[in-house]
């Protein structure tokens, strides 16, 4: 078999060619700190890589909704208590005022303070979350819950469109709550309707008419609105245990998809760096080697 001079050197070539794409791989690599650098290297891998980016973004777009939602209810509660912590000192001035001992200027102080109360009570009804939304309009997040008519009078400008979110299989919670649940209606003994902030100011003006049968009905509201406003803020504390369960699960999933992503995608330097040597060493030993076939030819022998 006879092997040409030509011969030689091309497969010198090649080798050589080879090993410096081989290198220039794994130095690529290096770089981007990646197992695959195109879909191309290995498209099962790719593959794989893009079903888990893509099972992590929707976890984080999830993620994203209940925390704006978790950060809702802690606005909500903190809204509801300061609520209740004012219709409890409504009552204790009622109780103020429905004593026979008091005067008709004394119940007028009262009144003074309770007018106070029941305008902090409309602030706090038109809370709004950190967006700027309003917290008690439902779907009208951009209106505020609670304004006066042509009459002075309070009433609701929001909507009772219930809004909800996934929060786990098969399972939702309450997004937005609409101010008329949350400020509901007092029903009297006459089975008559009156709205929140109505029988509010009915009270007062009983106060300060010294109206004792208004002021021990304003009393019967309060205990009713009080409830009301209970149990509102017990749905929002459990709406909140919810979401933050859901969240937890959804951080160890998503640390488990990123894990597994790590171990598919990410670069394992130092065997990345053992390879890099040995590469370089063969090339290195290729070129040595060619060196030395491209100096021997057949005039060279004869000589």
């Amino acid at each position: 078999m006879k092997i040409s001079t030509s011969f030689l050197f091309d497969r010198a070539t090649e080798r050589m060619s080879s090993l410096q794409n081989k290198l220039a791989t794994t130095q690529s690599q290096l770089s981007a700190s990646k197992q695959v650098l195109s879909p191309s290297d290995s498209p099962e891998q790719a593959a794989a890589i893009t079903r888990l980016q893509g099972q992590i973004d929707r976890q984080d777009s999830h993620s994203k909704l209940l925390k704006t939602s978790l950060n809702r209810y802690k606005a909500e509660e903190t809204a509801l208590r300061s609520a209740n912590d004012l219709l409890i000192r409504l009552k204790e001035l009622g109780v103020q005022a429905a004593n026979d001992a008091l005067g008709p200027s004394e119940r007028k102080s009262v009144g003074v303070e309770m007018q106070a109360i029941r305008d902090q009570l409309v602030s706090l009804g038109n809370t709004q979350d950190d967006s700027g939304n309003y917290l008690f309009s439902g779907t009208r997040v951009s209106t505020a819950a609670f304004g006066k008519d042509s009459q002075g009078h309070i009433v609701y400008q929001g909507d009772q469109t219930p809004t909800q979110i996934p929060a786990g299989v098969e399972r939702t919670v309450q997004y937005s709550r609409s101010g008329t649940d949350v400020f509901s209606r007092v029903v009297r003994s006459d089975k008559s309707s009156v709205g929140f902030f109505d029988a509010l100011d009915q009270m007062i003006s009983s106060v300060n008419s010294s109206n004792t049968s208004g002021i021990q009905q304003g009393l019967a509201d309060l205990s009713q609105m009080h409830d009301s406003l209970t149990l509102s803020q017990a749905e929002s504390g459990s709406d909140q245990n919810v979401v933050q369960q859901q969240l937890d699960g959804l951080d160890e999933t998503t640390l488990r998809l990123k894990s597994s992503l790590s171990d598919v995608q990410d670069l394992d330097y130092t065997a990345a760096v053992t390879r890099m040597n040995k590469e370089m060493m063969a090339l290195q030993a290729a070129m040595s080697s060619f060196s030395k076939i491209s100096s021997l030819s057949l005039f060279q022998y004869i000589n």
